[in-house]
C-alpha cells in the first residue's frame, strides 16, 4: 500500500513561509494535501496545497532539481491570469514540504456536490462546462496542457463561477521522469488513475489539449448521470472501453448530450478544441431554460482575528500557542442559576414545551381521525401566502388537494414568496381538487446593456450602474483590434441577469506583442518585407555599402531576431548597396611589397605585375586616384632592369 497523505494532525496551526498558518484539511489530492489557511499578511483566507514529505520516496524531499521542477511548475501556473484559471499568489518549501498557495473558493468543489449526491441538470452542468472550456482554451492558448481534469480539481467562488485548479503542478509531477515512482505512492487507485484519463493517455502516449477536452466530458457527463462513463473495477477494462467505444448520448440531455459526444470521440483528430466546445455549448445553451443556482459548499469557518502579523510570527507555532479565549459566563455565574432540585430554569422550560408539543400532536392525531371518519369532503383554502411556500407541501397534502405550482419574476419580491393563488383564500375546496399557486422566483431580470463593448472599464461601469448592475471580474486578452483598455467580452451566459448581479468582462490588452523573426542575411529584400508585414510590422530600408552581402540583400535587422516588439513597430532592414567605393593610392617610386601594404590598407589587392619584382613602381593599373570597388586587385607596372642598369 502507498503511503497515504497526512490529513493534519500536526500541520494544523503551523505558519509556512512565516506567513500562512493552516487552519483545517480542505481536500486530498493525488499527492498532496490541501488547507483552508490564513494569510497573516493580507488578513484573508486562502487555500494552501501542501506536498508532504511523506508522499515522496526517500531523498526526494531534499532533490535540489525535484524541488526546483515542483517551484518552476508552480511559477509558470502563476503568470496564468483568467477568471475561469485558479492563480498561484505564492510558493516555496518550507518544513512541512512544498506548498502553493492559491484563492480559496468558497463555493467548493464539483467533486463536493457528487459526494453530496447532486446530480446537476442540464442548463447547470453547461454552465460549468462554458467556464471549464474557457479556462481551456486560455491555457491551451499559452501552450500549457492541465493533464488532470476531474471534479477535485474543478472549484467554484461564492457566485457559482468554476475555476479550473491544480494547473501545472500535477501535470509536472506525474510527466517528469519521475512520475512513476510518485504515481506509485499516489493516494489514487489503479481506477482512480484512469476514471477520467483519455484514450491516448490510456494507451501510454502523450497528451495533448485535445485530451483535455475529452477528460471534461467525462466530468460534465458524470455530473448530469451519476456515472462516470466507461467506469468499471478494472482498470484494464475502463482503457480498453476508452480506445474502443464512442460515447453514446443519442436521445439523452437534448442538444448538450450531442455536443458532449462529438467532443468524447475516442479519436481524439475529430474531438473539437476547447474554443469549438465553448462555441457548441453556448449554441445549446438556447434550447435550455435558465438553471438553478448550484448547490454550492457552505463558506468554510471564519477565522478569528488574534492580532497577529507576518512580522510577528517568527517560527511555526503549535497551535495551542495561538488559540483565542474562549467567551462566556464564568461557572460561578453559571453554578447561581441552577435551582434547588439541580435543574435549570432553562431545563425545566424544556421539559414543559416537549410536554405541550406532545399534547397538540396527540390532540392533532385525534382530530386527524375523526375528520376522517366524520369529517365533510370540503375544506377552506386557507392565504398559502402567509403560510410561505415551506409549507405549502404540507397543507396541501394533509387537505387532500392536488397542487399546480407555477413560477413567474415580479418586481418587489424575493424568490420563494407565494405571489397569488387560485382559488383564492376561504373558497370551499373538494379533496383531489386542484390549488394553484405562483412562486416569485424574484425581481425581473435586468438585461445588460448591449453597447459595454469598446467602452473603457470606467464606462462600461456607469452604463451598468444605470440599470442596477455592478462590474464583476475584469480579465484581460490581447486583441488585434481593440486598443488597450476597452471591453472587448461580456464573459455571461445569458443576456439578463438578477438585479445587483456582477457582470464579468474582458477587457482588451491591445494587439499582441510581436517577436523579431530570424532573417537570414542575404536574403532578398521581398523576402524580409513579406515575412514582417505578415506579423503586422512596418518595414523601413536602409541601404549601405557592404563588401561582403551582394547588392540588393539584406545585411541584417534591426532591432535584432527574437526581440519583443509592439505590434505595428517599424523594423529597419539594412540592405547591401554593393561593395564598399575606395581611391587606388599612388604608388610610384614604391616597392613592390610597399605597394602591396599600401593596397591592403586601402582594401584593394594586387594584381599582375608587369616587370621585375625587386624594381620600383613606375604606374598602377588602374592609375593612381581612380574611384574602384573594395576589393578590386591593382596591376602595377615596375622599372625595366635595363633603366635600373642605366641609372
Amino acid at each position: 500500500m502507498p503511503d497515504r497523505v497526512s490529513k493534519g494532525g500536526g500541520e494544523i496551526g503551523r505558519v509556512l513561509g512565516g506567513r500562512y498558518r493552516l487552519v483545517t484539511h480542505i481536500g486530498t489530492g493525488r499527492f498532496t494535501n490541501v488547507y483552508l489557511a490564513y494569510d497573516l499578511s493580507q488578513s484573508r483566507r486562502v487555500a494552501v496545497k501542501l506536498l508532504s514529505e511523506n508522499v515522496l520516496p526517500d531523498g526526494w524531499a531534499r532533490d535540489g532539481a525535484f524541488t526546483n521542477r515542483f517551484l518552476e511548475a508552480a511559477e509558470e501556473a502563476a503568470a496564468v491570469r483568467h477568471p475561469h484559471v485558479m492563480a498561484a499568489h505564492n510558493w516555496g518549501d518550507s518544513d512541512l514540504g512544498l506548498y502553493v498557495v492559491s484563492d480559496y473558493m468558497e463555493g467548493g468543489s464539483l467533486l463536493g456536490m457528487l459526494d453530496a449526491g447532486h446530480l446537476l441538470s442540464p442548463s447547470q452542468v453547461l454552465m460549468i462546462g462554458l467556464d471549464a472550456a474557457r479556462g481551456l482554451e486560455h491555457i491551451h492558448s499559452e501552450g500549457i496542457i492541465h493533464g488532470d481534469i476531474r471534479p477535485s480539481n474543478i472549484l467554484f467562488s461564492r457566485r457559482g463561477r468554476a475555476r479550473l485548479a491544480d494547473l501545472g503542478t500535477s501535470w509536472a509531477l506525474t510527466s517528469s521522469e519521475t512520475g512513476g515512482a510518485l504515481m506509485a505512492r499516489s493516494v489514487f487507485s489503479a481506477i482512480d488513475a484512469v476514471r477520467y484519463a483519455s484514450p491516448e493517455q490510456a494507451q501510454g502516449l502523450t497528451p495533448d489539449h485535445k485530451s483535455d477536452v475529452y477528460s471534461l466530458v467525462l466530468v460534465l457527463t458524470e455530473a448530469l448521470s451519476g456515472r462516470v462513463p466507461f467506469e468499471s473495477d478494472d482498470p484494464e477494462y475502463t482503457q480498453m472501453a476508452k480506445m474502443s467505444r464512442q460515447l453514446d448520448l443519442v436521445g439523452q440531455f437534448g442538444r448538450l448530450g450531442r455536443v458532449l459526444e462529438q467532443a468524447g470521440r475516442p479519436e481524439r483528430d475529430e474531438r473539437p478544441a476547447a474554443r469549438d466546445l465553448g462555441h457548441g455549448l453556448l449554441a445549446a445553451a438556447e434550447t435550455l431554460p435558465r438553471p438553478a443556482p448550484l448547490p454550492l459548499t457552505k463558506p468554510g469557518p471564519e477565522i478569528p482575528d488574534t492580532g497577529e502579523s507576518a512580522a510577528a510570527v517568527v517560527s511555526d507555532r503549535h497551535p495551542a500557542e495561538t488559540a483565542p479565549k474562549a467567551r462566556g459566563r464564568s461557572p460561578s455565574r453559571r453554578d447561581r442559576s441552577v435551582s434547588q432540585d439541580g435543574r435549570s430554569p432553562s431545563r425545566r422550560l424544556l421539559a414543559v414545551v416537549v410536554v405541550l408539543v406532545l399534547l397538540a400532536a396527540a390532540g392533532f392525531g385525534a382530530y386527524a381521525l375523526w375528520d376522517s371518519q366524520f369529517g365533510t369532503d370540503t375544506q377552506p383554502v386557507p392565504d398559502l401566502a402567509e403560510a410561505g411556500e415551506a409549507n405549502l407541501f404540507r397543507i396541501v397534502s394533509e387537505s387532500g388537494w392536488a397542487l399546480e405550482r407555477l413560477e413567474r419574476r415580479q418586481d418587489g419580491t424575493v424568490a420563494g414568496e407565494i405571489l397569488d393563488q387560485a382559488p383564492p383564500a376561504g373558497t370551499d375546496l373538494k379533496r383531489g381538487e386542484t390549488v394553484t399557486v405562483w412562486v416569485s422566483l424574484g425581481p425581473e431580470l435586468v438585461v445588460i446593456p448591449s453597447n459595454l463593448i469598446g467602452l473603457a472599464v470606467e464606462d462600461a461601469e456607469v452604463s451598468l450602474a444605470a440599470v442596477g448592475l455592478l462590474v464583476g471580474d475584469v480579465a484581460e486578452r490581447f486583441d488585434e483590434t481593440a486598443i488597450p483598455g476597452v471591453v472587448i467580452e461580456v464573459d455571461e451566459l445569458f443576456s439578463e441577469v438578477e438585479p445587483g448581479s456582477s457582470v464579468d468582462l474582458v477587457v482588451s490588452l491591445g494587439a499582441e506583442p510581436r517577436v523579431v523573426p530570424d532573417i537570414t542575411p542575404g536574403s532578398s529584400l521581398a523576402v524580409a518585407r513579406e515575412r514582417l508585414e505578415a506579423l503586422g510590422l512596418g518595414v523601413l530600408e536602409w541601404q549601405v555599402p557592404d563588401n561582403v552581402v551582394e547588392a540588393g540583400r539584406v545585411v541584417r535587422i534591426e532591432p535584432l531576431a527574437g526581440t519583443e516588439v509592439a505590434a505595428s513597430s517599424v523594423v529597419t532592414v539594412v540592405v547591401s548597396d554593393g561593395p564598399e567605393q575606395v581611391r587606388v593610392p599612388f604608388l610610384a617610386t614604391l616597392g613592390v611589397g610597399e605597394a602591396s601594404n599600401a593596397l591592403e590598407q586601402a582594401g584593394l589587392c594586387v594584381g599582375v605585375v608587369e616587370g621585375p619584382l625587386d624594381s620600383e613602381i613606375l604606374a598602377s593599373n588602374p592609375p593612381a586616384d581612380t574611384v574602384v570597388d573594395f576589393g578590386t586587385c591593382v596591376d602595377l607596372i615596375t622599372r625595366p632592369a635595363e633603366e635600373q642598369e642605366e641609372g
